[in-house]
């Protein structure tokens, strides 16, 4: 029985990761997982839950995977107090016959309620990492970009892992209309300079910036061994280099701005900073500030900030997009997020601007 550790030497990889003592690759962010080309007749992956999966009657932050053949999805499920390890057989071929099949997995859930981490992949045969795409894309949002509540069709259901859906959201959808790879670093409910509030006061402890440069953010510990979580991990930039990042930040702090101009001026002057960042940390990448799929309250700010940065910087290269805010004629998510329709509707109009942008 052959083992594989999930390296960049074995698979693709296609999201932030981290390892452990044991070699387990512990994946945080939406979208984060692997994708791989096997050869032989069985392939086995064993998958390993955080604290959130020990928790009994702990659905709303199971973390949710899928896993594909040849395209396929085979098999959904959320890794819980049941199945904290689990070992499932992706390919079990008869006796002397040997297959060879395009294998991947996908995180589906967000990095903040639950990781899952992925042990050395167990086979009689071979993988061999999946080319790249001749484009990159790298998506920094909320949970708009990481597909909330996709799988809900009633507005008024709330937050669950369960009804959380990466591959269903405008990111990766414009990915696949562009025949792109796509990264993310999504975090629900954060913002600029506030999350999602209904007080006077802003979540300032849900600030998306200060974690960037991390592998993520998650409530939860890896493992209990050590207490380690992504945050805790600065992430190496030169592993993934985007063609263009996509920005679609200011929905949760619109809830905190609303029509107020002082809060405004402050969200254009923290948003311009994290635009200095991004391009510190991605010189080489263009950039696409987007808003507006639920609330476009901040769009004039959000492209004020655009103008700030690219004349304080000097690098042009920069663009902006509006959407229309939703209004239910598609239908919604949970929580009044979008729906599927809604977010084929975005990665349409997005995946066009992108075409003009990089020609």
């Amino acid at each position: 029985m052959n083992r594989y550790i999930i390296d960049e030497k074995n698979v693709k990889l296609t999201g932030r990761g981290t390892y452990d003592e044991d070699g387990i690759y512990w994946c945080a962010l939406s979208g984060s997982g692997f994708e791989c080309h096997f050869t032989g007749s069985y392939l086995a992956i064993t998958l390993v839950g955080d604290g959130a999966a020990e928790i009994p009657d702990n659905d709303l932050n199971w973390a949710r995977y899928a896993i594909y053949v040849n395209g396929i999805r085979v098999m959904e499920g959320l890794l819980n107090n049941f199945t904290t390890v689990r070992k499932i057989e992706v390919i079990k071929a008869p006796q002397g016959v040997t297959v060879g099949a395009d294998i991947k997995f996908i995180k589906l859930s967000e990095c903040a309620m639950s990781t899952v981490g992925i042990c050395p992949i167990e086979c009689e045969g071979e993988v061999a990492p999946i080319p790249a795409k001749p484009l990159k894309l790298e998506f920094i949002g909320d949970s708009i970009t990481c597909g909330y509540g996709v799988d809900e069709y009633d507005a008024n259901s709330k937050f669950r892992t369960a009804t959380e859906d990466f591959t269903k959201g405008y990111a990766y959808k414009t990915g696949k209309l562009l025949d792109a790879d796509v990264w993310a670093f999504s975090i629900s409910g954060w913002g600029i300079i506030s999350g999602y509030t209904e007080e006077e006061t802003p979540r300032d402890d849900q600030l998306l910036p200060p974690y960037y440069e991390k592998l993520g953010y998650s409530f939860q510990k890896f493992d209990d061994r050590d207490g380690w979580q992504p945050q805790d991990c600065s992430w190496d930039f030169t592993k993934y280099v985007p063609d263009l990042i996509i920005v679609n930040l200011g929905t949760n702090d619109a809830s905190y701005c609303k029509d107020n101009d002082e809060r405004k001026a402050l969200y254009t002057e923290k948003y311009a900073e994290f635009l200095g960042d991004v391009h510190r940390c991605n010189p080489s990448s263009k950039l696409l500030c987007v808003l507006g799929i639920m609330d476009d309250r901040c769009c004039d700010a959000m492209e004020k900030a655009v103008r700030i940065f690219s004349e304080k910087s000097g690098f042009t290269d920069i663009h902006t997009m509006r959407f229309t805010p939703h209004d239910g004629s598609l239908g919604y998510g949970a929580d009044w997020h979008p729906s599927p329709a809604t977010h084929d509707k975005s990665a349409k109009l997005l995946a066009e601007k992108i075409q003009e942008i990089m020609k």
